[in-house]
């Protein structure tokens, strides 16, 4: 049983970094879509009245959506990272399936930086990056958006 003095590593929701193929994306404001679904069919039988069995069907993950205000070095990691990406799939992968994808990790963080938990997620591919909307009439922070697809975390 634990007493109230024992400190425990609790994941802070606003502390967690990213990192993609050994690259350091930094630290986002929002990360969106740690989410995993389990689809199943149920079979209805003749005769049985009582249940429906169930089968299994498929694992669906969702896009995984990162938000941030945008900073010089942070910002232009993801730039490369992003060109990069675009450079292999044009030229050294005809086709999406071809392409390996790349390894990311989302690393939750204690009050301390230390790491509570983390999700590796497979084959992971930029869908969209989407930069701040433009205008000189605000002073809003500049917000840039990574959304990424993924085969799985599990």
């Amino acid at each position: 049983m634990s007493q109230p003095h024992d400190s425990a590593m609790l994941g802070l929701a606003m502390r967690f970094k990213v990192q993609i193929d050994g690259l350091d994306l930094g630290h986002w404001a929002t990360c969106k879509g740690l989410h995993v679904t389990f689809k199943s069919d149920l079979v209805r039988e003749g005769g049985n009245y009582e249940y429906a069995p169930i089968l299994p069907d498929r694992i669906e993950y969702a896009t995984v959506t990162l938000q941030r205000a945008m900073s010089p070095e942070a910002s232009d990691r993801v730039q490369r990272w992003l060109r990069d990406f675009a450079d292999n799939w044009m030229t050294g992968y005809g086709r999406f399936q071809d392409h390996p994808g790349a390894t990311a990790s989302i690393s939750l963080c204690d009050a301390t930086g230390q790491v509570v938990a983390s999700w590796t997620l497979r084959r992971v591919f930029p869908r969209s990056w989407r930069g701040p909307d433009l205008d000189g009439r605000s002073s809003a922070v500049a917000v840039e958006t990574l959304d990424l697809v993924h085969e799985g975390f599990l």
